[in-house]
């Protein structure tokens, strides 16, 4: 039997810049549900109406919450380094008069990074939370709408995140940013 020889395979890691061009050029369209993570374009999940709902939800919350003393993001860019460009299902931003006009957010403008999952808890476990904890973004959640919990992570070290807490439908949550929210306001029954 011959000795199987291993073949690299090149690889294209793109950059924001570069990610950027090739939707400035017609390669990426906006109807395309796509982001950069770590120079890799990732095609999202299409997004089903109860996963729509609680962003919707989850935005509203936060508003009224917070006011205007931040501002809400919603399924929109935030910038980490320079080869990762990931949309949070909901953001939490420092505000800034500009609303961010000339740059996305950068890590050091993120309060709060959420996902909200369905069909994309691995993902959000394995890839979101890490990259978020790595560029050293102060608290991440997951919105598990089947298991029907919230996970906060807190104290980002590394790519990890050295606390979670995990709250259920009865539970009322709190958080370095949001206090005394209760978790059924967020995920329905």
């Amino acid at each position: 039997m011959a000795e199987s020889i291993p073949i690299s395979i090149p690889t294209y890691n793109f950059s924001v810049e570069t990610y950027h061009k090739m939707a400035d050029t017609g390669i990426l369209k906006p109807t395309d549900r796509v982001e950069l993570i770590e120079g890799k374009i990732i095609t999202m999940s299409p997004m089903k109406s109860a996963h729509a709902a609680c962003i919707r939800r989850l935005g509203d919350i936060l508003r009224h919450l917070l006011g205007s003393n931040v501002i809400i993001s919603e399924e929109k860019a935030i910038t980490l380094g320079t080869h990762s460009e990931p949309e949070p299902d909901v953001a939490v931003l420092k505000f800034r008069e500009d609303y961010y006009e000339d740059a996305h957010p950068k890590a050091t403008d993120i309060l709060v990074a959420i996902e909200v999952s369905l069909t994309t808890q691995k993902y959000d476990r394995v890839t979101k939370i890490p990259l978020y904890a790595s560029y050293g973004i102060p608290e991440a959640w997951i919105v598990d709408l089947k298991k029907k919990i919230i996970e906060i992570h807190q104290k980002p070290v590394g790519d990890s995140y050295t606390t979670k807490t995990t709250y259920k439908m009865t539970d009322t949550l709190t958080s370095n940013v949001v206090e005394k929210l209760a978790v059924n306001r967020i995920i329905k029954k």
